[in-house]
């Protein structure tokens, strides 16, 4: 099988995009990258701690300069943060240099598994502003290249639906 070089899996978070990315990679041997670790790692914090002391627009900028770096290796998955898409910039550079794949969840069964994983600084607002949160982001998730409804599919589903959906080069 021939893939694309890269493969960036977006959407909102609770959706799958880590633990998809993880078995997709494994799957066809390409490595795996996390754009919430790749920042953890540059700032020497948690996500939720640059929250806390940076705010929400300093993390965004450390995520959009993250995903243009792990847009320059090849034979990558990059499992982005659920807001990434929503950013115009990251968005642009996400859509040329990679295959990138909605992993599209209901509402509810997306806060309900980011909520059971816990250490989610969004999450802690409440449902009702995560709710907003989704509202606002959905219809920016529509311009990845294709959509994978993962809502009630274990991960492996989810992978093997992804799969039937990469072009080839």
């Amino acid at each position: 099988m021939s893939l694309p070089s890269r493969i960036a899996l977006v959407g909102f978070m609770g959706s799958g995009k880590t633990t998809v990315g993880r078995l997709l990679a494994g799957r066809i041997g390409f490595d795996f990258a996390d754009s919430d670790r790749e920042i953890e790692s540059r700032a020497g914090l948690p996500v939720g701690e640059i929250f806390r002391v940076h705010g929400e627009a300093f993390f965004r900028d450390l995520e959009e300069a993250a995903i243009r770096d792990l847009l320059t290796f090849e034979r990558r998955v990059i499992a982005t943060g659920g807001g990434a898409f929503a950013r115009p910039a990251a968005a642009e550079a996400l859509l040329e240099g990679a295959f990138t794949i909605h992993l599209d969840c209901d509402f509810h069964e997306a806060f309900r598994r980011a909520a059971a994983e816990g250490g989610r600084p969004l999450v802690e607002k409440g449902e009702a502003d995560v709710a907003s949160l989704y509202v606002e982001r959905k219809d920016k998730y529509s311009r990845a290249h294709v959509t994978v409804d993962t809502t009630r599919l274990p991960p492996e589903d989810v992978v093997k639906s992804v799969l039937r959906l990469l072009p080839s080069p």
